[in-house]
């Protein structure tokens, strides 16, 4: 049987929430020197991400925030054994140790920063088959093409050649475009950073829209966050803010519990 770790947390002395882990599985907990691997076993190497299972896993970790700092796991992370977590807390035990200290009495918050006008038209850009028309150009009567040799006029760009000139100004003018509004996000997430324990920006979304950042914030100070945020969002309307939390706090994890298979998802929360 393998075993599936939900979080590592302090005060292991506590008891386990009265829940159930993923596939209705009792929790267990392994202990070691004042910290604790909280786990169940899982027949089988592979466990399908399904949006019950990933909620349950949250569901356990959130349920272990209310009495412990808790260091969450992703989704997915599987040990061979219960003897093989054991040796985890041993090796890791320092970083741990480190990791619980900045996360106790926090939560994360995420924030993703998306234009408003992400599609709009480039200003004054005419369409590339607009500025290919215009390479063929009447004389007054209607007759023929002004300077024409053999019908070809050598002072007007080629069709294609017009239509390269129109892509490249427009690649150049959305290029310019983003490098205003990251400049203009790197400004927002400066200011939200001033009212949190620690951030981490992400410029390089992978597979979805705009820019997102991760807070780290006391959780006694959440409500003045929000705010902050609030505010924010109302001084900057060309953005707007995708606000998600509290969460635990998966940014913030720098010890490896096993090897992550896939992280948790969550919904949001528009500012």
């Amino acid at each position: 049987m393998m075993s599936y770790v939900y979080a590592i947390t302090d005060r292991p002395e506590q008891p386990l929430p009265g829940r159930l882990g993923l596939n209705d599985t009792e929790l267990a907990q392994i202990a070691w020197r004042g910290i604790g691997a909280v786990v169940s076993t899982h027949n089988g190497a592979h466990l399908a991400a399904t949006a019950d299972e990933l909620w349950r896993h949250e569901e356990v970790v959130e349920a272990l925030m209310a009495g412990r700092a808790v260091l969450p796991a992703r989704f997915g992370t599987l040990l061979p054994s219960h003897q093989r977590v054991g040796d985890m807390l041993c090796r890791a035990y320092p970083q741990f140790v480190q990791d619980l200290d900045r996360v106790r009495g926090h939560v994360e918050i995420g924030i993703r920063f998306l234009a408003r006008a992400e599609h709009q038209p480039e200003a004054g850009l005419p369409p590339a088959r607009d500025a290919a028309a215009g390479a063929v150009r009447l004389s007054g009567d209607g007759a023929a093409p002004l300077g024409s040799l053999n019908g070809f006029d050598g002072s007007v760009p080629a069709p294609g050649t017009a239509y390269l000139r129109a892509k490249l100004a427009k690649e150049r003018a959305l290029r310019h475009r983003r490098e205003v509004r990251l400049e203009m996000v790197r400004e927002v997430y400066t200011t939200l950073a001033s009212h949190a324990t620690a951030s981490r920006l992400n410029t390089e979304p992978v597979d979805r829209p705009g820019v997102s950042a991760a807070f780290l914030v006391p959780r006694d100070r959440l409500g003045s966050f929000r705010a902050v945020v609030g505010l924010v969002a109302d001084t900057h309307p060309e953005l707007a803010l995708l606000c998600t939390g509290p969460w635990p706090a998966y940014s913030f994890v720098n010890a490896n519990a096993g090897e992550p298979a896939t992280s948790r998802s969550g919904n949001g929360h528009a500012h």
